[in-house]
């Protein structure tokens, strides 16, 4: 079973937070996929939609600062290396200035400051942000002035390759922001395929069973693209899934359904424009069930070093009187990595504790 370090109890809503501490067994996960999907998406739920759609997260525990210790904390000459620690619990976005900038949620890193200089962590949760500062007093110096870094990374280039396309490669986590851009229209006389959000429905989750396109870039986990001038990859953490995406015109024939489809790709200027073709018909889209007719087009904008802008259209003319359209950013985490996810082993049915 894939302990999750990055979702709070299944009990509430949760934020699609990432590095957190607390663990849940998967069908925890399937529950909290569903409560983020039921959050984000009216048409998985009562009407009314929910207030302030498409709105914001789910609400969840907010981001605490445990620990943050400069050791030693004052040094005798500059250069003299001082060494920082950390551990964050409930954030999904950190940094520490000066000359650190993103940082994982626990960790430590070697500093050798040249003069006196506070360094300050800033944490980023669902209840807002948080900060705390440490000095390092170093001898007969004056204390340095801040520097803005976090500035300038903002305004660092979009990294290119050698063909001159820009360089969309990195860990990236999109659950928390893409989100519908509207309420799915249903075509007349498709009812059926609404999906029952009765209590019992604990989502595809729960089965540990891939969620489709677009709905892996909507999960509170990581995803990493590596791209080639020839070719793109998605890898996602959750369940372990991967998609290869050719830069080419059309799609192979005679493909098979797939859960997350075949998708081809072709660039627009500087946009990456992924057509998604062959889905079989066990995912869901905005909370409905969808004929082997879908039809995805994503396209991957970036627009800053680190935000990529994600838009993608979700088209099934046997269910769907309009295009389905998510939007959102998928903000760049140069200090993560993609974990290990296994979802099957030990996964338990807790039916019977909610009672009769």
């Amino acid at each position: 079973m894939r302990r999750n370090a990055r979702l709070a109890a299944a009990a509430t809503p949760v934020s699609p937070l990432a590095r957190m501490s607390v663990r849940l067994p998967a069908l925890a996960i399937g529950l909290a996929c569903l409560a983020i999907a039921l959050a984000a998406d009216p048409a998985a739920a009562q009407a009314p939609p929910p207030s302030g759609f498409p709105g914001k997260a789910p609400e969840g525990p907010p981001a605490e600062i445990l620990s943050f210790t400069a050791e030693p904390a004052a040094t005798a000459a500059p250069g003299v290396p001082v060494k920082l620690r950390w551990e964050v619990v409930n954030a999904y976005s950190l940094r520490i200035d000066p000359g650190l900038a993103a940082v994982p949620t626990r960790g430590d890193a070697t500093v050798t400051p040249a003069a006196t200089t506070t360094y300050t962590l800033r944490v980023t949760g669902t209840g807002g942000v948080k900060t705390e500062s440490v000095t390092v007093t170093v001898a007969g110096t004056a204390p340095a002035k801040p520097t803005a870094t976090a500035a300038a990374q903002a305004a660092r280039p979009i990294p290119r390759l050698a063909d001159g396309k820009p360089d969309l490669s990195g860990v990236y986590l999109g659950g928390r922001d893409v989100k519908l851009v509207a309420p799915a229209r249903l075509k007349p006389g498709a009812e059926g395929f609404r999906v029952d959000p009765s209590a019992d429905e604990l989502g595809q989750g729960a089965l540990c069973l891939p969620p489709g396109v677009p709905a892996s870039t909507l999960l509170p986990y990581p995803l990493e693209i590596v791209q080639r001038p020839d070719v793109v990859v998605i890898l996602y953490e959750a369940y372990n899934l991967f998609r290869i995406i050719p830069i080419r015109p059309a799609h192979a024939e005679d493909l098979d359904p797939l859960w997350m489809g075949d998708s081809v790709a072709h660039w627009e200027g500087d946009m990456l424009v992924v057509d998604v073709t062959s889905f079989n018909d066990k995912t869901r889209v905005a909370g409905y069930k969808h004929t082997q007719a879908l039809h995805v087009v994503e396209r991957y904008t970036r627009t800053a070093y680190d935000t990529v802008e994600y838009r993608a259209t979700a088209e099934d003319p046997n269910v769907f009187a309009a295009p389905v359209e998510y939007a959102g950013n998928l903000v760049l985490h140069p200090e993560w990595q993609i974990g290990e996810y296994v979802c099957a082993e030990n996964n338990k049915d807790y039916s019977e504790l909610r009672g009769p």
